[in-house]
């Protein structure tokens, strides 16, 4: 089975939110052997493939576990989820956007699930919150079922990726150190075999190092958890716009 045929295999949100941040953390490992690779022969680099290709394969469970081990302590952190923050009367949205939008989704989840009045959500929070979380799950199987909302999909893959990439920030730092510390290796076991080093190999190993040196530098600077929160705010409003979808055969809201 080749490469290719195991990425067309997996599923588009799979690929951008689970296995791209268990690729983009382990890379680093792997740039130490491509500064050897022009070296292998043609056997070896096809069973570097067929490894390959099995690795694609066992990074979708660990990228979703790592970024599902941190997912409650980021709610928590923000003062909850940020599709349930903007359900409540106490929430970011201003009086008429949320009257209307609480309106819409009611009418979506139907009455046998009344959303939970000012009073209610001041006196039971979490209770309340419960209702509106149930609300929510509501509404994302529904966009699944609806035409005209591929940017969700698209934001709910970004916050995924940015999700599973936190989980796993540590290890890319450490990955990244290690394979700096193999390029390091490669070159010097280059250049004590006595056979000089060519030009070509010292511009590889130049674009390797910057490589690396530009990973460590967005696992350590950019994956934080603000920058998954942007995200998750993101979906959370994308995902309320789809109220205005009408379901199949219906008109939308306000139409004659």
């Amino acid at each position: 089975m080749g490469v290719g045929t195991v990425l067309g295999a997996i599923d588009r949100y799979v690929w951008k939110a689970r296995i791209r941040p268990v690729v983009l953390a382990l890379l680093p490992l792997a740039l130490p052997t491509a500064a050897v690779a022009p070296g292998w022969a043609h056997g070896v680099r096809l069973w570097a493939l067929v490894q390959l290709a099995g690795l694609l394969l066992l990074a979708e469970p660990l990228g979703r576990a790592r970024g599902k081990r941190i997912e409650r302590e980021l709610f928590t952190a923000w003062g909850g989820k940020p599709s349930v923050q903007l359900l409540r009367w106490s929430g970011p949205m201003n009086r008429t956007q949320l009257v209307y939008l609480r309106t819409r989704v009611q009418e979506i989840v139907g009455t046998s699930l009344p959303l939970p009045s000012e009073e209610e959500e001041r006196n039971d929070l979490t209770g309340a919150d419960e209702v509106y979380e149930t609300a929510g799950t509501v509404l994302r199987a529904r966009a699944r079922a609806l035409a005209g909302t591929s940017l969700l999909a698209e934001h709910n893959c970004e916050y995924g990726f940015r999700r599973n990439a936190l989980g796993l920030r540590a290890w890319a730092l450490t990955a990244a150190a290690v394979g700096a510390a193999g390029l390091v290796g490669a070159a010097a076991w280059a250049g004590a075999d006595g056979s000089g080093i060519e030009a070509g190999q010292v511009l590889l190993w130049s674009a390797l190092a910057a490589l690396d040196l530009g990973l460590f530098a967005f696992w350590y600077a950019t994956v934080r958890p603000s920058w998954v929160e942007a995200a998750a705010w993101e979906y959370a409003r994308q995902l309320y716009e789809t109220v205005n979808i009408p379901d199949a055969g219906t008109p939308a809201p306000g139409a004659n």
